[in-house]
């Protein structure tokens, strides 16, 4: 799911580390261009799944093994919450308006999407300006730095690669708030790996990220470690909206 061309060497280092501990994984790590796409995809054996359409979708296809836990300032371990960034330097309250325009990256993004809702119009509203989507967070800032849009919601995770990678894009924008903590995107195995493939996955993320030979790709790609987790932890994301809009 961040698959900036800066990071891509520290997300391939990593795939051949865990190779060197678990036999079954694929030989190379794909860098899809969809990834709703490999979510649906079968064959598509290791996953990273935003938390909304897992929980909400794909709890019954896909087995949760674990999240990284993130280095950023938003972060706490594998919990997070996204920026909301605006062209303008003004209060949140002030800017959200019956007229102003707001770019989201995907109505199913619980980064870009439903934390923008829990932040501003609560559970049960709707946005009441302009909203338009587009496709990925890097082009939701993209919007707002041609000045066609007054707010997004962005994944902060994506935030802190994009400022480091393009730091012209976000130098004329703002940060308002914050959104509710959420847990970060999972990693998931599809349903028919077999549990115990899935749980040697798991305790090698946990084990080359521990390493000192980590270091680099863990400063790359801003994460500290891998927590093990369960959709448990995530079903409770569904509760930040009575329903999804």
């Amino acid at each position: 799911m961040y698959p900036f061309a800066s990071v891509r060497w520290a997300w391939d280092a990593l795939w051949d580390a865990l190779r060197e501990r678990v036999d079954w994984l694929p030989p190379k790590l794909a860098h899809s261009g969809d990834v709703h796409a490999r979510w649906d995809d079968p064959e598509c054996l290791v996953n990273h799944v935003c938390g909304w359409p897992l929980a909400r979708w794909h709890a019954d296809d896909h087995r949760v093994i674990g999240a990284f836990s993130l280095s950023i300032p938003e972060a706490d371990r594998h919990r997070y919450r996204s920026t909301l960034v605006s062209p303008h330097d003004v209060g949140l309250a002030d800017l959200v308006a019956a007229d102003v325009r707001v770019v989201a990256n995907g109505v199913d993004s619980l980064s870009g999407w439903i934390s923008l809702l829990s932040a501003t119009v609560g559970e049960h509203d709707a946005f009441p300006g302009e909203v338009s989507f587009s496709g990925a967070h890097v082009e939701s800032l993209r919007t707002l730095a041609r000045a066609e849009g007054d707010l997004t919601c962005v994944d902060s995770w994506s935030l802190a690669l994009i400022a480091r990678e393009q730091p012209e894009l976000v130098s004329g924008l703002h940060r308002l708030g914050l959104g509710p903590w959420i847990p970060s995107p999972a990693v998931t195995v599809r349903d028919t790996v077999p549990f115990d493939d899935g749980e040697r996955l798991a305790d090698a993320l946990v084990e080359v990220l521990a390493t000192e030979a980590s270091e680099p790709i863990r400063e790359a790609l801003f994460i500290d470690g891998f927590v093990r987790l369960t959709i448990d932890d995530y079903r409770p994301v569904l509760e930040l909206r009575s329903i999804a809009s």
